[in-house]
This record gives C-alpha cells, sequence and structure tokens, in this order.
C-alpha cells in the first residue's frame, strides 16, 4: 500500500474554495482503480490549514491518478493558494 498525507496552508479566506471544488475531484479520484481513500480535512485549529489523506494500492496507482485530467485540474487550482505545502508518507507503526 501507498498511503501518505499532504498538509496545506493556504492563503487567507481559500479553504471555501478549495471545499466548493473538493467534491468533483473526490468523487472522481475514488471512482480511480487503486483508490482505496481520498479524503480532504479542513484544520479545526487553523482555517487555513487542509489535510489530504490518501491511501492507494501501489504507487503505480498513484502515479496513474497523477495522470488524470481532473487530479491536474484540482492540483492547478488549489496550488494558487498554498503558502506551505508538507507531503509525508506515512505506514502503521509497529
Amino acid at each position: 500500500m501507498y498511503k501518505f498525507i499532504i498538509t496545506l496552508d493556504v492563503t487567507p479566506g481559500a479553504r471555501a474554495k478549495i471545499l466548493e471544488r473538493a467534491p468533483e475531484a473526490q468523487a472522481a479520484t475514488r471512482a480511480e482503480p487503486g483508490c482505496i481513500a481520498y479524503d480532504l480535512y479542513a484544520c479545526t485549529d487553523n482555517p487555513d490549514r487542509m489535510v489530504f489523506v490518501e491511501a492507494w494500492v501501489d504507487e503505480a496507482a498513484h502515479a496513474f491518478h497523477m495522470e488524470q485530467e481532473h487530479t491536474k485540474r484540482f492540483i492547478a487550482f488549489h496550488e494558487q493558494f498554498h503558502e506551505r505545502l508538507v507531503f509525508e508518507t506515512i505506514n502503521p507503526a509497529d
């Protein structure tokens, strides 16, 4: 499994704009082969922080996802609001 967390700090007020576009991206992504989970969270402690939690059957499934037009459109849209992005791959703690 390939699992990761992406933390976005966005410009003030951008959260609502991103959340408005998210359902379309989420539906298309969740329908992709190899997608186990694709969730977007809004941080309750910081209104300008958002967190993606994704799980894929493997890195190839994620690579396929990154080539999809809906993925490229959603990334291009929310990138304009980024102040900081942190990408972390994760595994269950033993």
